[in-house]
């Protein structure tokens, strides 16, 4: 055994640096998956958000025409 070292042989030594490669990895793949549920968030928000606001009330709407025109046609 080597003195000042904090590990019994260099086995022990790489098997740490294994085991932390692993979790850095393990970590950065929970942070990608984290980034991009983030982005797709964010995507799809202001997507919603756009399109209420281009096709929200007082904008012409084909559906809701044909709805309207659909109840007004309508017997009572």
């Amino acid at each position: 055994m080597r003195t000042g070292t904090t590990f019994r042989s260099d086995d022990e030594y790489w098997a740490w640096v294994e085991r932390q490669e692993r979790t850095r990895e393990r970590l950065n793949r929970a942070a990608r998956r984290v980034a991009i549920a983030s982005a797709a968030a964010m995507i799809m928000f202001t997507v919603m958000y756009f399109c209420v606001r281009w096709m929200g009330a007082g904008h012409y709407d084909p559906w809701q025409q044909a709805i309207h025109s659909a109840a007004e046609a309508a017997p009572p």
